[in-house]
């Protein structure tokens, strides 16, 4: 019996109205699609197995690498693709395989086009890997561990559409929260786990709108673990927390100390307009945003070029 190439892995619960879009964009992409249910109480593995997924069960145990990993138990493949149900794929077929078969990594990471109620932005995330090459790790924002190469866009791209409703995104986040705390009360001394779930709490306080107890957050990384990479992204996350609430003299502070620790100077330079645009500072605020082409923050995430054209746009329309 031949191992199949390509098979898509999925952890799944009442997920209804996003599955059968989810399995329907895979179709003539992998050889396979298997659909781990962690306790559905609706039609999700029914839908699934309607449309060929071969549909396992589990049970929810607060730790999402955990049911990743059970996912990938009892069945062979030579490369697993990981989908979310509300994400959909876009790309070649034809050129993702020529990819991963010229591809020497164990794990890939593919750009991820992130629909959203306030502005769309692109990440890059591990969404490919070897079977038995790589495991999943951390109870939340879970993580592949190998050797990682990046998916060219025309062979692979996940519209992910889960951010687009704010109340579902809201709810998302405020489970976020808790698995943090969770693992948080579980790491002992393991200082590199604390920075790294620091910033997963910090970041999933955002995203449930209590922003006063992301900035606590942030601040407790940054004095605990300077020199990481944890300190330079929640230091980011601060600084436009610090931005959306009117510190701009803040604001400033900590984007000189970005820029200080290696981010990209225009990145920098963009969350000095901003700030320096609402003190009136307008004719210095649009020589910085003159330099800038696109806005990459510390982690890779890609904002739409609109976000960029509306500052130019307003700054213009002021002065």
């Amino acid at each position: 019996m031949s191992i199949p190439f390509l098979v898509a892995s999925l952890i799944v619960r009442d997920e209804e109205s996003e599955i059968g879009g989810c399995l329907d964009a895979l179709e003539g992409v992998v050889d396979a699609v298997r659909v781990h249910d962690t306790g559905s109480r609706d039609r999700t593995a029914q839908i699934a197995a309607e449309r060929g997924a071969t549909v396992t069960r589990g049970r929810w145990q607060d730790d999402f690498a955990a049911a990743r990993n059970e996912a990938l138990e009892g069945w062979s493949a030579l490369w697993v693709m990981t989908v979310d149900a509300d994400q959909r794929y876009a790309g070649d077929p034809r050129e993702l395989r020529r990819f991963l078969e010229a591809c020497s990594a164990d794990v890939v990471e593919v750009e991820v086009d992130n629909a959203h109620d306030e502005l769309p932005y692109t990440n890059t995330a591990a969404h490919l890997h070897r079977k038995g090459a790589a495991r999943w790790e951390g109870r939340v924002h879970e993580r592949l561990t190998g050797t990682t190469v990046a998916a060219p866009r025309s062979a692979i791209v996940l519209r992910h559409h889960g951010y687009a409703d704010p109340e579902h995104r809201a709810a998302k986040a405020r489970r976020n929260v808790e698995l943090a705390r969770l693992t948080l009360a579980e790491a002992g001394d393991d200082r590199e786990l604390i920075a790294r779930t620091l910033l997963d709490l910090g970041r999933s306080l955002v995203g449930a709108g209590r922003q006063q107890e992301a900035a606590d957050t942030f601040e407790t990384l940054r004095e605990l673990f300077p020199g990481t990479p944890e300190w330079l992204h929640g230091t980011d996350f601060l600084a436009r927390l610090v931005l959306a609430a009117g510190l701009d003299d803040v604001c400033l502070t900590l984007t000189e100390q970005l820029r200080a620790a290696g981010a990209r100077p225009d990145y920098c330079d963009w969350l000095a307009a901003q700030a320096l645009a609402q003190l009136g500072e307008l004719a210095t605020a649009a020589r910085l945003l003159d330099g800038v082409a696109e806005v990459v923050d510390t982690s890779g995430r890609r904002q739409d070029p609109r976000a960029l054209a509306e500052l130019r746009k307003l700054m213009a329309s002021v002065r």
